[in-house]
């Protein structure tokens, strides 16, 4: 962490103020997947006050994300030497990332090791920031070439939960192999944290993870701004006849692939059986062939693939379900709902980092109390306590009050005016 305070005559200061965002994943609008949602929000909130270069990694995802956007001269792609270059290779790179403490890919790491890196556009920023416990690798390579920097880390998630909830949730030999990848882990986000000046987590949970694993890193909660732009939200129709259970996610991460499956074998029988007109849909792009599979054979269950907007399945859903046992960090489609007027079930993981959940949503983790629950809510739902979990998400994780908090912490660090 810098301590020293800023040169007088720091060239950053000359011209317009730039902020050089480290990035996983290139946003863009219809992005498919919760992390790159806030990412767009993050953008917004600080455009009007200072131009944002972004800096990803080389992967076929990103070129395509690169031509969806219109703004392409503020975006570099960094690719490297090695087996991993542009992308190549994915899952073998997948698990030296993960035996790296879940690093950014080898090439990209190999680059900032180096002259090849955009130093020239870090040097120049008001600030740096990373996205996504991948990127922060990069920090101490960044701290050694620009130890002036002002270093901001957005941790989506504590990455060593992540592994650690999955050793616990597996069998041996499975359960050694994410037990090691934690340690490691957990000595690489320590690493990183300790190079940066700030960590802005989503909520204190997560907040108090970074400090547990590096005390003396500052770390700050930013609740996410979430929920659908000024018009998009449309109104509520959910069919009394027909109900709609529904699921959304990004459906080739394994958590929400998990939680489907587990929705499907352990829970939707029972729910059909108490309202057998009901219907499930899982809302989310790229579902393997076992799930494409398990859905097929399922009764009234349906997989969408890619949508181009969610709005009309959350204003047609009776019931929002989270039955997540795996990763970390705040559940963004668990508020979305929220926000929404959708009531929620969801597990003690699908409704972590939410404060007072139990006034504002339904929590169960076995197969039994959770399918009650979902049967109660179509049924007999709670429209009051629906409406004031919308309010206090709304009041919470709006993006008046996202946008404030976030120039605050970056107006504190000096990186904005």
């Amino acid at each position: 962490m810098r301590t020293d305070p800023m040169p007088s005559n720091d060239p950053r200061f000359a011209g317009p103020r730039s902020l050089a965002s480290l990035t996983k994943y290139i946003a863009h609008e219809g992005i498919a997947h919760a992390g790159g949602q806030y990412v767009l929000h993050h953008y917004a909130a600080l455009r009007d006050l200072i131009t944002i270069s972004e800096i990803a990694p080389d992967t076929p995802r990103n070129r395509h994300a690169m031509t969806l956007r219109t703004d392409v001269d503020d975006i570099e792609l960094v690719t490297g030497p090695g087996l991993f270059r542009g992308g190549r290779f994915k899952q073998l790179g997948d698990l030296e990332s993960a035996w790296s403490g879940s690093a950014v890919t080898q090439d990209v790491r190999r680059t900032f090791a180096s002259d090849a890196a955009p130093w020239p556009l870090l040097e120049r920023a008001a600030g740096i920031e990373l996205h996504w416990s991948e990127l922060m690798a990069l920090a101490p390579a960044v701290r050694r070439r620009l130890p002036h920097a002002r270093l901001v880390g957005i941790a989506h998630d504590v990455i060593t939960q992540r592994w650690a909830r999955a050793a616990e949730t597996s069998s041996w030999p499975v359960s050694l192999a994410y037990r090691v990848a934690a340690d490691r882990s957990r000595a690489r986000e320590r690493e990183s944290f300790a190079a940066l000046d700030l960590v802005i987590a989503f909520s204190e949970k997560d907040a108090a993870l970074v400090r547990e694993i590096s005390p003396h890193t500052r770390a700050e909660v930013v609740l996410p701004g979430l929920g659908p732009a000024p018009g998009e939200m449309l109104a509520r129709t959910p069919d009394v006849s027909e109900p709609v259970v529904l699921f959304t996610g990004a459906l080739s991460r394994p958590d929400n692939h998990e939680a489907v499956t587990w929705f499907l074998t352990e829970v939707w029988p029972s729910v059909l059986a108490r309202v057998p007109s009901a219907r499930f849909v899982a809302a989310g792009a790229h579902p393997k062939p076992a799930l494409e599979k398990l859905v097929a054979r399922s009764e009234r269950a349906t997989l969408t693939g890619y949508v181009d907007s969610l709005e009309p399945y959350y204003a047609s859903a009776s019931v929002f379900v989270a039955p997540i046992f795996n990763g970390a960090g705040v559940k963004f489609k668990t508020i979305d709902a929220l926000l929404r007027s959708v009531p929620v079930v969801a597990t003690d993981v699908g409704a972590e980092g939410i404060a007072n959940s139990a006034s504002l949503l339904s929590v169960a983790n076995s197969p039994g109390p959770f399918s009650d629950l979902v049967a109660d809510a179509l049924t007999n739902p709670d429209d009051a306590r629906t409406t004031h979990a919308a309010a206090w998400a709304n009041d919470t994780y709006g993006n008046a009050a996202f946008t404030r908090r976030l120039r605050d912490l970056y107006s504190d660090l000096g990186i904005i005016g």
